[in-house]
């Protein structure tokens, strides 16, 4: 068998699982292209945000992932399109040859085309984005020190969080914790009663895809907290410094973090449907293009119901390995296996020894649950300097009560209300 070149798009986890079943094959080599030069462990990045772990401790570069794989190599670049049937993928004006490509660009946040959600609001995919809530956050409390207008305090203070997900519960978690333990003793002239955390969902409970019972443990830890729940509330606009809603309230606000949605990223060149993903066989591929394998949250294939697979970190990890050994068995001669999604359950965290965890008919709260979720999400982190780093991190905020990274990169500037945005923020 000649040498087979197969092109991994993407260096989630779809794209490493995939790297890690294909480099143990001889005849192929592997090219894998990132926009990133790292891996970025996404189910951390809400604690970047609210300045419990720095940014590189949950980011690992791609090339020293690499070392341990000698036929893959890396190309940094953002993918433009592919041919499929030239088998050519295109990375900033430079065409990348390939018998066999695998895209798993995962997703981007969606805004639903709503008025003011892509200027005004901040979305939560990337370090960047990360960086600039954390930024925004410690310079909405820096300014309303100094402000001695109630009203523009008022908007500096508030922090609103859109969507009842895990993220959404998990920011609105942390950011109550960083209210309660945080805030309050850095600064002293502010009134804690003042600095309110709000989260809007458009239904009538927390985290969907939970039992009830989960979601009702949720609801009230997070009340306990302080965090304000806004259930059936749907977001209309969001303004320089209001977000407006369906039901006619305006929440005076400065820093909205939208948790509402995902949407694919598309790749020109390859079809797209609901969601801009990518319908595939059971066993990955485009039918269009059988050289083309779909992997993770770009991938949209449905349950025996109808339901799509959900975009989660496992459905990722499962299917980048399918993908590869798929490829694999098609250049053994052998029959290609359907995936079958092996669900290892739900977690979220809410708060200091909180969380939610539900493996099969097994249900964990509290205590119990939140060892469960430290520990799975220190497995799943790549790099043992990274996971002594955060569970350093952990150790420090779980006995000081306290949130250590909280050092202001880029200071935001805030509009005067009812006046434009000096500074408009790209979602």
């Amino acid at each position: 068998m000649s040498e087979k070149h197969v092109v991994m798009l993407g260096a989630g986890f779809a794209g490493l699982h995939a790297v890690r079943v294909l480099s143990q094959e001889p005849g192929v080599r592997v090219t894998l292209v990132d926009r990133n030069n790292y891996h970025l462990f996404q189910p951390l990045l809400y604690q970047v945000a609210t300045a419990g772990l720095e940014a590189p401790q949950i980011a690992f570069p791609v090339r020293a992932y690499l070392r341990k794989h000698p036929n893959a190599r890396f190309l940094l670049g953002a993918a433009e399109g592919v041919d499929p049937k030239a088998r050519v993928l295109w990375v900033e004006g430079r065409p990348v040859p390939y018998d066999y490509l695998i895209v798993g660009t995962g997703t981007r946040t969606n805004d639903f085309g709503l008025p003011g959600v892509a200027q005004y609001g901040y979305g939560l995919k990337d370090l960047e984005d990360a960086m600039k809530i954390r930024d925004r956050m410690l310079s909405a409390c820096e300014e309303a020190v100094r402000t001695s207008d109630p009203e523009r305090r008022k908007a500096l203070l508030t922090f609103v969080v859109v969507g009842g997900g895990p993220t959404g519960v998990e920011l609105a978690g942390a950011l109550g914790e960083v209210r309660r333990h945080v805030m309050a003793r850095d600064y002293p002239d502010l009134d804690l009663s003042e600095i309110r955390v709000i989260l809007v969902e458009n239904s009538h409970r927390l985290l969907e895809a939970f039992a009830p019972s989960s979601a009702q443990y949720a609801q009230r830890f997070l009340e306990k907290l302080g965090v304000e729940l806004r259930f059936g509330e749907r977001v209309v606009e969001v303004t320089p410094g209001a977000v407006r809603l369906q039901s006619g309230t305006t929440i005076s606000s400065f820093t909205v973090v939208w948790s509402a949605g995902v949407t694919g990223q598309a790749l020109p060149g390859l079809p797209v449907t609901r969601g801009n993903r990518v319908a595939t066989t059971p066993e990955l591929y485009v039918p269009e293009h059988p050289s083309i394998y779909v992997a993770g949250d770009m991938n949209y294939l449905e349950y025996q119901d109808g339901r799509p697979h959900p975009q989660v970190a496992p459905v990722a990890m499962q299917q980048g390995a399918l993908a590869a050994r798929n490829i694999l068995r098609e250049l053994h001669g052998q029959a290609k296996q359907a995936f079958r999604y092996k669900d290892k359950g739900n977690m979220a965290t809410l708060g200091r020894s909180h969380a939610i965890a539900e493996i099969g008919h097994l249900k964990m709260r509290g205590f119990p649950a939140w060892g469960a979720w430290l520990a799975v999400h220190l497995y799943y982190l790549i790099g043992f300097r990274n996971r002594m780093m955060v569970l350093s991190n952990w150790a420090y905020s779980y006995f000081t009560y306290d949130f250590a990274v909280r050092i202001m990169h880029n200071r935001h500037n805030f509009p005067l209300l009812n006046e434009p945005a000096r500074e408009p923020v790209n979602v």
